[in-house]
């Protein structure tokens, strides 16, 4: 039985939430309408014509997928990034949602900056229609910390056009794995996890 206080819980809660506000106010914050962009985004791309099952046009984009990832940098993202995403290609994760090969290159360009080495272990792609989902492994090391290894699990869902470009990208992962790290939110987070998980485990 979890057993913590109401007025703990809540204090906790806004703490974690100015501090987030803090970490990422200068960014742009997530909005109630994120999921009715994503949403549209799907609604537009489902009748989405891609290459056929097990053609060599599919075949190919798995390959420059994995490549584009297994060394994600800036010098990669510049060079490649147009050959893996289709010119209006629509990007989500946690953070945030850009759409427009331009706005993908430069939210990607802005990701990989401040991190000194990124790469992710891309599993095996898996196809439902005109669908594909991969499971993922990232390893990351920021140039703040470069003796800390950061890795995070996550699953990518996406559909590509006839030219096996992505037409549209979601990311799905923990986020707090980076958030632990950050000085302010890290110290509630790691707290809040850390009492969460006493409850459960409580007699």
């Amino acid at each position: 039985m979890v057993r913590m206080s109401l007025s703990f819980n809540k204090t906790l809660i806004i703490l974690v939430m100015l501090s987030l506000v803090s970490i990422l106010g200068c960014s742009k914050m997530k909005k109630e309408t994120d999921i009715d962009i994503i949403n549209e985004a799907l609604k537009q791309t489902e009748n989405i014509t891609s290459p056929d099952p097990g053609s060599i046009m599919e075949s190919n984009f798995f390959e420059r997928f994995t490549s584009f990832y297994n060394e994600y940098n800036m010098d990669v993202i510049s060079s490649s990034v147009d050959d893996l995403y289709a010119e209006n290609a629509f990007f989500a994760d946690p953070y945030h949602n850009v759409q427009g090969i331009k706005d993908i290159e430069n939210y990607f360009l802005a990701m990989a900056e401040p991190t000194k080495s990124c790469k992710f272990d891309i599993q095996k792609i898996q196809r439902s229609e005109n669908d594909f989902y991969c499971r993922w492994t990232m390893y990351l090391i920021s140039k703040a910390a470069p003796n800390e290894k950061i890795i995070a699990q996550g699953l990518t869902h996406m559909r590509i056009d006839i030219n096996g470009k992505i037409i549209f990208h979601q990311d799905y992962w923990d986020t707090s794995v980076l958030l632990d790290r950050l000085p302010v939110v890290g110290f509630w987070t790691k707290i809040v996890k850390n009492r969460i998980l006493k409850g459960i485990h409580h007699d």
